[in-house]
């Protein structure tokens, strides 16, 4: 499958995007890797659905009746733009009318910046009836370590706890230090985070997207993922992007996006 290259004006900024699911497979600034990919992605951009970000839609998770995770990301999407900064892909999705009864149009718009990586998601109703979904992009940062990883920003947000029978648990009113082994979904999360993994931090910003989860399996959960080898589990984060509750309610012909950029704040 295509992957296509974009770089920064200065440089200083790379990345990749597959036409496979328009994952961005990795995000160097620096020098330095600023995206978690497995080494079973590095071999096979089909291979593992771990690492880098994937585009969930029309269903995050198991919120909803169809599959987990939904469709677009095990589908080649179409070029729309390829400019050395900037890429954009586009993917009819019309296999939808069989699990939710709606067909989609949907865009990914990938900005490289000399300091800061643009995501940004759209969603359009092609369909003559009215579409629920649910959607995300599934983050995966790279820390140092993950026991050495600090996420600021939702002290003061309540979550649902996906390890607890996504029981709605209040804020913890402090950070969320060494996140290991945590699946929660802060619902109407703030729209600025940051990402302190040891030696360098990031810094989240999203729009569109009202709710935010973060995700990092442990080692006992992490053993059961064929793509993930050893520790790599310990070498990433996932902040993600998502809009979960409440479901999208998109009329005919309407369209929803959200966006997500991170942004180095030390190198």
């Amino acid at each position: 499958m295509p992957v296509l290259q974009l770089i920064s004006p200065d440089g200083r900024s790379r990345a990749e995007l597959s036409t496979f699911g328009a994952r961005v497979l990795r995000w160097s600034n620096a020098g330095r890797e600023r995206l978690f990919v497995p080494a079973a992605l590095i071999d096979d951009e089909r291979a593992a659905p771990h690492g880098g970000v994937p585009v969930l839609h029309p269903q995050f998770g198991f919120f909803g009746p169809g599959r987990k995770h939904g469709l677009v990301r095990d589908r080649t999407w179409q070029i729309e733009r390829h400019g050395p900064d900037e890429a954009v892909l586009r993917l009819e999705l019309a296999e939808a009318e069989a699990e939710a009864g709606s067909t989609y149009a949907v865009k990914l718009h990938v900005v490289l910046s000399d300091n800061a990586l643009d995501i940004q998601f759209k969603v359009t109703n092609a369909g003559a009836n009215p579409a629920e979904f649910t959607c995300g992009l599934h983050t995966y940062l790279r820390v140092d370590d993950i026991a050495n990883t600090t996420l600021l920003g939702l002290a003061q947000t309540p979550y649902l706890d996906a390890l607890d029978e996504m029981a709605l648990k209040p804020e913890a009113g402090v950070n969320l230090r060494a996140p290991i082994n945590v699946d929660r979904v802060y619902v109407q999360a703030p729209r600025c985070l940051e990402v302190n993994g040891g030696t360098s931090s990031l810094a989240i910003k999203q729009s569109g997207f009202a709710d935010t989860v973060v995700w990092n399996p442990g080692e006992e959960v992490a053993a059961g993922f064929a793509d993930l080898a050893g520790d790599e589990w310990r070498h990433f984060l996932c902040v993600e992007a998502a809009q979960i509750k409440p479901a999208v309610q998109l009329a005919a012909g309407a369209s929803w996006q959200g966006s997500q950029r991170l942004e180095v704040l030390t190198t």
